[in-house]
């Protein structure tokens, strides 16, 4: 009897195999099959995501990309599939294709971090992943597509829509990121971690030595993370990522390359980035150009407002397992012109030339210890020189910097209640020599600093904490015959810096927090030392040595609400400077040179303020966002305004996202900003409408990402209350940018 049951058994499993591969045949012979290819990319950098997992859900197959994030499937009946992407830390994503053909190739598949098209806070030489981390990620942050999409002739231009910064400027290339009101050495700009030495913080004429087309992605970095890097805890640090030196090896040879052009003052670029691997050698090289003339307005052209830049590096790294060490030379020419034309102005404006070459080097090596990951030792040593000239013979005033600044970090691990962090210590010697018409004196000095930032969760409250404690002594040379200072004094500053933040988490969607600081800030050279006409600047500075620093205590709220379809911002801030360090229009004209002049002082200042910025999903492929920022200041004794406050910004974009294709419009709208320091002029408020396309194309191992877009699209007429020449010309008129980036 039991013999029989599973004789029959064995022969219900011959005859159910039998039919399954019958099946098959005739499905094989009845139905046509193909092949599928296609490709997996990170969707804001374009970047292959090998081992990605791949399944077609109606047939339950799987495949794994590979190293260049490409997957294919044999075999597959003709009809219509879902088929489900996943990778670890992307979002899941499922598309409909239809097989229709024997192969079935140059289907793109973009995954994203997060549910938005958008980017991701990374805090150099930390690897963890903080709930303030979350929080940032879809504010403050430039890079891969968005980069492209917002790229302009400026860092500053570049990072206009982000939220609570503002642009100072001078004409389209000396153009200065502002943040919540504040600018000058408030907001430092580093490279990969490495402050950026140019003279862009001390006067509104003098432009940043960046350039962006070759810039991996950029960081607006606040809060404690801030005292890595400077000491004002109010301001910021914008942080470039090209990774000069490369700190992983690549699979092969790669790189990107592309070009940019913008009609509203027929200017172009070219350029482009490649590393090899040479074993444990990886080798890296960028180079780019730039040319653009005179700004069109919508009333006129803006004189002598050209630009040409020629931008080279080369770096090369060692890497192994315990770590990496490299070197890069970069060198960055810049001749651009400063307008013109207007009382206190020179009658034909002023022409600028500058050269930076700078050496950098890096050792990285791994710890690996249960209490620390590793240490870092960087050097870089530059050479900046900046000339200005009144006509081709005759030099106005010439600046040459000799700079050394090195550092030495160690990344923390859990330590006690920490939970990861990283301290160092760091000098700069600073040697900086002044000709021309300018009548500050060669001055020398030396910045010492020491400096913390840490981690850890309690519970369900976060925290970040830092500090940083700075020693500065500046040494001018008093035998110079130039200064028109009777008695020149050396100076000596101690100063420090505190930063903590919370943040308490209500649930998986409500987070709450706070940050409160002490911040802190030394005068510069120009501020203690200069007497003397700056002709470029429309103004006669005198600065004033005897200064303190500048000092002063912060609080900011903020919350945020984050779904799969929404995310919902919103920081109250407010900044009470006791002693704040400001250039001021006296209202007085210096009778040799006809320029106004401009008195720096130290006084009591506040600003307070908010910014918002929301996202959430309309339908399936469109997203709103919505930007806001305003800040208030005030001297404190008086009550008045103080000057060169932004006024109240709000950006509106609707973003249509599918794939490889991305299109949207915006509107930029401010306000009418008349609450102005005495001689300050007041500006109208505006609207201004723009809209880009961009797309993705694969072609074989190629990558071609086009971006076009076209702002001030109704030629709008409209002033940047932070510009000092919008009181001969506005902005730029209607504006088309177009990009192409081919990744290799």
């Amino acid at each position: 009897m039991i013999s029989n049951f599973y004789k029959a058994h064995y022969l219900f499993k011959m005859m159910s195999l039998f039919l399954v591969l019958y099946s098959q045949v005739v499905i094989s012979q009845t139905t046509p099959v193909g092949t599928l290819e296609g490709i997996v990319l990170d969707g804001s950098n374009d970047m292959a995501l090998q081992d990605a997992v791949v399944k077609i859900i109606e047939l339950n197959t799987y495949d794994v990309t590979d190293k260049n994030g490409i997957f294919d499937f044999k075999s597959i009946p003709f009809g219509n599939y879902n088929i489900e992407i996943s990778f670890v830390g992307y979002k899941t994503t499922i598309t409909s294709i239809r097989m229709d053909q024997e192969i079935n190739k140059g289907l793109i598949v973009h995954l994203f971090t997060l549910p938005f098209e958008t980017s991701t806070v990374v805090v150099t030489g930390l690897h963890t992943t903080t709930k303030f981390d979350d929080m940032n990620e879809f504010i403050n942050v430039l890079k891969g597509k968005e980069l492209q999409r917002e790229l302009g002739l400026t860092l500053a231009s570049t990072l206009k829509n982000e939220t609570g910064l503002a642009i100072r400027s001078m004409g389209p290339a000396p153009a200065r990121p502002v943040i919540r009101g504040l600018g000058s050495d408030r907001i430092a700009i580093t490279e990969d971690g490495i402050q950026t030495t140019d003279l862009s913080a001390t006067s509104p004429d003098h432009a940043v030595s960046v350039e962006p087309f070759t810039i991996d992605r950029i960081e607006v970095i606040r809060g404690p993370k801030v005292l890595l890097n400077n000491s004002t805890t109010m301001g910021g640090v914008v942080n470039i990522i090209r990774d000069e030196i490369p700190k992983e090896i690549p699979g092969k040879f790669s790189g990107n390359a592309g070009f940019y052009g913008e009609s509203v003052n027929t200017g172009y670029l070219g350029g482009g980035v490649a590393q090899l691997p040479l074993g444990k050698f990886v080798l890296r090289a960028e180079a780019t150009t730039r040319n653009a003339k005179d700004l069109r307005t919508p009333i006129g052209t803006l004189d002598n407002s050209d630009i040409s830049t020629d931008n080279l590096s080369a770096g090369i790294s060692f890497i192994d397992n315990w770590g990496f060490t490299g070197l890069s030379i970069r060198e960055f020419k810049s001749d651009y012109g400063v307008p013109g034309g207007f009382v206190g102005a020179h009658p034909n404006g002023v022409d600028i030339s500058m050269l930076k070459r700078q050496i950098n080097g890096k050792i990285n090596y791994q710890i690996n210890s249960e209490s620390f990951e590793n240490i870092e030792f960087q050097l870089s040593r530059d050479y900046y020189k900046h000339t200005e000239y009144e006509r081709a013979d005759i030099i106005g005033a010439q600046f040459v910097i000799y700079n050394l600044r090195g550092s030495l970090d160690i990344a923390n691990k859990k330590i006690g209640f920490l939970d990861f962090g990283t301290s160092g210590i760091s000098f700069e010697a600073r040697d900086f020599n002044i000709g021309g018409y300018v009548f500050t004196p060669p001055t020398k000095s030396l910045k010492l600093s020491t400096y913390s930032f840490q981690s850890f969760e309690l519970n369900d409250f976060s925290f970040e904490s830092g500090f940083r404690i700075s020693y500065d002594e500046f040494n001018p040379d008093d035998s110079n015959p130039s200064t028109n200072n009777e008695l020149i004094i050396d100076r000596k500053f101690f100063s420090y810096s505190l930063s903590l933040s919370t943040l308490y988490s209500i649930n998986k969607t409500i987070s709450l927090g706070i940050n409160i600081n002490k911040t802190s800030r030394v005068p510069t050279i120009e501020e203690l030392y200069s007497e003397g006409p700056h002709l470029a600047a429309y103004s006669y500075e005198i600065g004033n040595q005897n200064l303190e620093s500048e000092s002063g205590f912060g609080a900011e709220l903020f919350s945020y609400i984050k779904n799969d379809n929404l995310f919902l911002m919103l920081t109250v801030f407010r900044n009470d400077f006791s002693y704040f360090i400001i250039p001021r229009n006296t209202g007085k004209i210096n009778s040799q040179t006809l320029l106004p002049i401009y008195q720096t002082e130290g006084v009591s200042a506040i600003f307070y303020g908010v910014e918002s910025y929301l996202e959430f999903k309309l339908l399936e492929y469109f997203t709103f966002s919505n930007t806001l920022s305003f800040t208030y200041g005030n001297f404190k004794e008086s009550g008045n305004p103080l000057p060169q406050i932004p006024p109240l910004k709000n950006i509106i974009q609707v973003k249509y996202l599918n794939g490889n294709f991305i299109t949207g419009v915006s509107t930029e709208i401010a306000a009418a900003q008349n609450r102005v320091d005495l001689f300050e002029t007041s500006t109208a408020g505006y609207a201004v409408f723009s809209a880009f396309i961009q797309y993705s194309i694969e072609t074989g191992s190629l990558i071609h990402n086009i971006s076009l877009n076209g702002d001030n699209l109704f030629n709008k007429e409209y002033r940047n209350h932070l510009s000092r020449v919008k009181v001969i010309m506005p902005e730029a008129g209607i504006n088309f940018k177009l990009s192409y980036r081919l990744y290799f």
